[in-house]
């Protein structure tokens, strides 16, 4: 992973200077942290409600969280993960961070379903996570309840999106190739990833995580991950930022900060 590689560098640029294998002295000290989603939910495409009859979905304390579209049996819906991150909690004050990787652990796939390439979309506006739960696999959440995120609602039942299916940046902040396999999928770090934290940390009020979106162009296709309330602690989302704190610098001018923003 891109974090651990940088990391491996900064400690490969300390070990090679006191041993005298190159001129390189080492640029900065660097932290680690991980982070848990403070709220993660699905958007589940369907009809909007109406007086007589709900039909909005969600799945706030649901165990997982899905994006793609579904296949014929559950009628070619499409399907959009959410998920936020407490920034502000986590960094100390000052932080610069320096790298970020999101990971989600898919523990389901469509049998059959082509490889998927899902973006991460910086969201606009505010959304919830309620206690709607999906019965069985969750495929098909539940009806959502109040302050949940649906497909038209971002804070059920009462604020609309202002684009039903999640109002969100254009272009991706960071994507990954999501196949069969039951594993790690991990958004490296990029430029504009990068600049999703650093604009969040300095609008905290902005923070309104990331929207998971990708998988929709073909029925059968879509994929689902573990949520922050999923049983196995190991497999739930996490964000690994690396940063370093005012003053952690050595005096030897290399001061210029090494980020992915400026490639590995």
């Amino acid at each position: 992973m891109f974090i651990e590689a940088l990391t491996d560098r900064f400690h490969c640029l300390i070990a090679a200077a006191f041993a005298g294998l190159c001129t390189v002295t080492p640029a900065l000290a660097a932290e680690r942290v991980v982070l848990h989603p403070s709220q993660d939910n699905t958007l589940y495409e369907t009809a909007m409600d109406t007086m007589e009859e709900q039909f909005e979905l969600s799945n706030g304390a649901g165990n997982f969280i899905f994006s793609g579209r579904t296949g014929f049996d559950a009628g070619f819906k499409r399907r959009r993960a959410v998920l936020q991150f407490d920034l502000q909690a986590a960094l100390p004050a000052g932080a610069e961070v320096l790298a970020a990787q999101l990971t989600l652990y898919q523990s389901k796939a469509a049998p059959g379903s082509p490889p998927a390439n899902m973006g991460l979309y910086r969201v606009l506006q505010a959304w919830g996570e309620a206690g709607s739960k999906g019965i069985g696999a969750e495929g098909q959440g539940n009806f959502a309840e109040a302050g949940d995120v649906t497909w038209h609602h971002r804070l059920y039942p009462d604020e609309l999106w202002d684009t039903a299916g999640g109002h969100f940046a254009n272009q991706a902040s960071a994507t990954v190739i999501v196949g069969e396999l039951l594993q790690d999928y991990s958004w490296q770090c990029t430029e504009e990833l990068l600049a999703d934290i650093l604009y969040w940390q300095d609008n905290p009020a902005q923070n309104f995580g990331w929207i998971v979106v990708g998988g929709e162009e073909a029925g059968q296709s879509a994929h689902r991950f573990n949520s922050r309330e999923n049983s196995n602690t190991q497999q739930r989302p996490r964000l690994e930022l690396l940063y370093r704190l005012p003053g952690e610098l050595f005096e030897d001018g290399f001061e210029a900060t090494l980020s992915c923003a400026q490639g590995e």
